[in-house]
This record gives structure tokens, sequence and C-alpha cells, in this order.
């Protein structure tokens, strides 16, 4: 079942496009509601704590509505599916633990959280979801700083492209550490070292299941104003689990293993007090260790800008060229070229609106070539439009409005649908 959310709009160094299961930019929009609830659900509570909150709980309540689920492009293929309403209503209910120690010069921030989804006619998507992360930011004298710390998460799969009445649960844990040694006042060396395992439940998604290893290092020159310019290695390898099966008669085996390395420029520039512009970008190379015609080489970047217009009104922009994993049977990754632009506005101490737009042309060059099957490769234009309102009544309560519309064209009808929602949500922490 498709899904997705807008590209990502924060930290540049968290880019990263060896791995992003979960990355905005890979996965269309029908799911967007559930998901985001859930997520909402899971980590509002932790928005919403204060800095040195040693331990604090929290409850959420999520009220959606979505009028295209699967995310299918009439109702007439709903009912090739056996569905004969595209739309739904849905409730995310959870709760959850923070936890923000600070130990010395050591920080310790730990979350816990479940949260229960029931669909009023999907009763078959209905699921628990459970989140747990754990970590450290460590810092020994006043060189060398760094983090260490694990994650798990269990959640509706966003699958894409892919429509079932059974419900496919995915599971995520990763392990991280990662460092950076402050050798001289303008000079930093870093690095960073990460472990992702995915799962899926359903046996007819499980080519999909992998373990990536990712290893960066980089220099980085830093400036008296908080600027910093730097380049950077990566490389990363992908174990899949399970072969992909394709063909009319599912005579192929393919096996999706991967190779990357890449190299980029990083630059963090504080232009002024209102702007900030980012930067990572350079060339990347991913290679396979079966059908080779589908490797790529080529670069990969992304800018970001920030620019406060007032006070109160901010604007963030987008705009990157970058491949990445995608929860896609038929091909090991997607090229995407996208741009998005953000706003928020605080209209006051207790009320926030927000607006995202963006759009991004994503081309499954990850697919491999079988003469037998003459098949083109799929390119997808997606676009999404959101607004959103945030109520503070108090400090720890938290009110929610958001509505959106998403459209995406394919070169094959299936993969064209238009899909529209509003979530209404509440959260409070103890």
């Amino acid at each position: 079942m498709p899904l997705a959310t807008d590209p990502p709009s924060g930290e540049i160094l968290e880019i990263n496009t060896m791995f992003r299961l979960s990355s905005p930019a890979l996965i269309p929009l029908p799911l967007l509601a559930p998901l985001t609830m859930a997520a909402c659900a899971l980590f509002c509570g932790s928005a919403m704590a204060e800095s040195g909150d040693v331990f604090q709980p929290y409850v959420g309540l999520s009220y959606a509505h979505n009028d295209n689920v699967y995310g299918l492009s009439s109702v007439e293929q709903g009912r090739a599916f056996g569905i004969d309403s595209l739309a739904d209503t849905y409730r995310v209910m959870s709760a959850g633990i923070n936890i923000d120690k600070q130990i010395s010069q050591q920080h310790l921030l730990a979350s816990f959280g479940l949260s229960r989804s029931t669909y009023d006619r999907f009763t078959q998507l209905n699921n628990d979801g459970k989140n747990a992360r754990v970590a450290l930011e460590w810092q020994i004298g006043s060189r060398f700083t760094g983090n260490v710390g694990t994650s798990y998460a269990e959640a509706l799969s966003p699958d894409r492209g892919f429509v079932t009445q059974e419900r496919n649960l995915r599971t995520q844990k990763q392990v991280f550490l990662d460092g950076a040694w402050r050798f001289h006042p303008s000079w930093q060396l870093r690095g960073k070292m990460t472990r992702d395992e995915l799962a899926y439940a359903l046996e007819s998604q499980r080519a999909n299941d992998r373990n990536v290893n990712s290893e960066e290092i980089g220099i980085d020159y830093l400036s008296a104003n908080n600027s910093s310019i730097g380049i950077q290695a990566g490389h990363s390898t992908g174990a899949y689990k399970f072969p992909e099966v394709v063909g009319q008669f599912n005579q192929f085996r393919i096996g999706n293993d991967y190779s990357q390395n890449e190299f980029k420029g990083k630059i963090d520039w504080v232009a002024s007090g209102k702007t900030r512009l980012q930067f990572l970008g350079g060339w990347v190379q991913r290679k396979h260790a079966a059908f080779t015609d589908r490797d790529f080489s080529g670069p990969n970047a992304r800018l970001i800008a920030n620019y406060a217009l007032t006070s109160k009104i901010a604007l963030t922009a987008n705009v990157y060229r970058e491949i990445g994993s995608v929860d896609d049977t038929t091909a090991s990754f997607t090229l995407n070229d996208g741009v998005s632009l953000a706003s928020t506005w605080d209209v006051t101490s207790k009320i926030q609106l927000s607006a995202n737009a963006s759009t991004e042309k994503r081309k499954y060059d990850g697919t491999p070539s079988l003469p037998t099957l003459q098949t083109s490769t799929r390119s997808d234009s997606y676009r999404n439009l959101s607004v959103g309102a945030n109520y503070i009544p108090t400090r720890k309560w938290t009110i929610s409005l958001n509505a959106f519309h998403t459209e995406q064209s394919a070169n094959f009808q299936q993969g064209n649908f238009t899909s529209n929602g509003v979530t209404l949500s509440t959260n409070f922490a103890f």
C-alpha cells in the first residue's frame, strides 16, 4: 500500500542516500494520514517535552479521513481487488514515555511508544505499532563528541504499487555510532557507522527484506560565524535476504545485493541572521551483484535554503537529485529529482500555521532488463500540497489539524491516482 510525506527539510547532515527507507522522496502519498498520525502520536510527546525533563509520559489521539487509502487509479481498479469504496476513516491511539537525562557531559535520550490504529471499513489494516529509541550524546573533554544508539520500529508497511487485503507489517532496526574530533579550533574530523535491518511480515514482500551497512568519514573547516565547508566519502553494502521473483511464470530469480561508494562536498553557510544555505553533493556509484545493466554512476546533490522572512515567518526550500532504496519489488532503487517549498507562521505564542508544496520525478532505474519480459522503465511524477495548524492551549497540550492533496501520474494507467485527506489530532505530555 502506498504512502508518503514531503521531502525532509531538516539538517543536511541527516541526508543519507545510502539507505532512505522512510525517505518521503521515495514513497507516494495515499496512506499519508495513518503513518503521519502514528509518527505524531509516538513523537509529538517528545517534541513537547522540555529539555531536562527526566521522565515524561504522554498520550495521543488522532482521527483522519482519506478518500483514497490504497492510492488506486479508479473505483473500477479497486473492485478488481475486492474493494468497493476507496475511502475510509480511522483513528490512532498512542501512549509512551520520553527520557531526557544529563549526566555530567553525557546526555541520555530515550523514547518508548505504543500505538493502536483502527479503520472503520478496512479493518484488515488494524494494527499495533511499536517504537523505541535509545541514544547517548557523548562527549570526552572539549574535543571529542558524538552519538551512539539503537532504534526499533514496527508499523504498517508503506508499500508502493502493492495492494492486498492482508495486513503487512514492517520492522526496522538500526544501530548507529558517530563521532567528531575537533583537532584544531577551525578543523574537525568526523565519522559515522550505521547498520539498518528491514523485514516484512508478508511472504510476498520479503524480496524487500535487507540489511544495509554504511560507513562515512569526512573533514570540515569551521569558521567563526558557525559556517563550515568540508568533504566526505561514504561506502555502503546492501544484502537482500530473498531473491526477487519475476516473469510471467516466475521463472527468474534476481539478486538485488549492491555496493555503493560516494564522494561529496558539504557546505553549511550562515549567510546572515536570516539566511542559511546547506549543500551536500557529489558523485555516487552503485554496483549490483547481478544484472549490472542497472548499475548507477552519476551526480547526487541536495540544496537547502532557510530564510526568516520575519521574526515569525520562516521559509525552507529544497532542490535535490538523489538515488535511494525503495520499497518496491520491481526495482532496487529510484532516481529522484524534486523541489519543495515549506513555510511556517507563528501567528501567536499558541498558534502556528504551516504549508508545504512539493513536486518530484521518480525513475525506476534499478529495474533489471529482462529481454523476455519486454518491460519499459517505470517513471512517476508526484505532487503534494499540505496545510496545517497547531494550537497549544498549555505547555504540554497540543491540538493539530492537517489536510493534504496528492497527485501521482505514471507511464502506466494503474500508477495514476489522486488522494485527499484531513487529520485532527491531540497530544498531551504529563
